[in-house]
């Protein structure tokens, strides 16, 4: 890992002219959502938390929609409103700790493991631009996105001594990472063998038959499955015995270029979450009072 620059930098809440506030609110992120919660909660401390405090098994999309409110909050809650985020989510994690099934003592606010998860993240925002996007960031990009990255951790009162100072620092660490931290942990499993393959019907959709319900997220679930087994990194798709072959490598591949050619006819208002597209259309006057309706 790099050295820090400046282990004591002050959190500054992120603004329209980063690249986050565009690209974080794009629902084509959702496309690694399965991705990005394997790569979280395959580090032991993050899978143990997880699993025994969250009641994601309970209430899936219950979990979901607060996870999105809070990053909401996080991302476009302005100078006051995101560093109130990040205070609030630190002190939720504070009573967060026990101990795993091999007899570990975990904390939430276990420096690498709180880092880790929002590192994740950057991963899975450079790969779904480089997949799915109209084209991947340039590196000006990728080093702009970074820097606005850390700058976020900040928020989220992650050190700069835990967080990769660099855009080739990041990567040594993420590699590191996943070759030799992240293991095959209860939680992984469970959204591997049972959430991508089947989950109840969301409260939204009580009125729609169980029936065509569960044909629909067979449907949404295949793709999915396809989605995260192929954005995985290969040395923790070996650990979760997730399978891949040249089959799967096609049908993926086909899936991608059909979405690069139909993502950019969807409209903005469709394309983004309701706080996203007020940033990126210009009306940053209208956040506050949408994102006081997420909570």
């Amino acid at each position: 890992m790099a050295s820090p620059t400046n282990k004591h930098a002050s959190p500054v809440a992120l603004g329209p002219d980063s690249l986050a506030w565009t690209h974080a609110g794009d629902n084509l992120q959702l496309l690694m959502a399965g991705t990005t919660l394997l790569l979280q909660v395959s580090h032991p401390v993050v899978g143990a938390g997880v699993g025994d405090h969250s009641v994601f098994k309970k209430d899936p999309w219950g979990r979901l929609k607060r996870t999105t409110e809070w990053g909401l909050r996080l991302l476009y809650g302005g100078p006051d409103g995101s560093l109130e985020a990040g205070r609030d989510l630190r002190e939720m994690h504070r009573g967060i700790k026990g101990e795993d099934d091999k007899g570990r003592k975990y904390f939430a606010l276990d420096p690498e493991a709180y880092a880790w998860v929002h590192m994740t993240t950057y991963y899975t925002m450079v790969t779904t631009q480089r997949l799915f996007g109209r084209q991947p960031f340039t590196v000006g990009e990728e080093a702009q996105l970074y820097q606005e990255w850390l700058q976020q951790g900040r928020v989220l009162g992650i050190r700069d001594q835990d967080m990769p100072q660099t855009v080739p620092a990041f990567w040594e660490y993420f590699h590191n990472m996943v070759e030799t931290r992240l293991e095959n942990t209860d939680t992984a499993r469970y959204l591997l063998d049972v959430s991508l393959k089947s989950v109840k019907k969301p409260p939204q959709l009580s009125l729609m038959p169980d029936w065509m319900w569960n044909q629909l997220y067979r449907v949404l679930g295949k793709n999915a499955t396809l989605t995260t087994y192929a954005t995985l990194p290969d040395s923790l798709r070996k650990t979760l015995h997730a399978p891949w072959d040249g089959r799967l490598t096609r049908r993926f591949d086909r899936k991608r270029r059909f979405l690069k050619r139909v993502v950019p006819l969807v409209p903005a208002k469709i394309r983004y979450l309701p706080p996203a597209y007020l940033a990126v259309t210009g009306q940053q006057d209208r956040l506050r009072p949408v994102l006081k309706g997420t909570v």
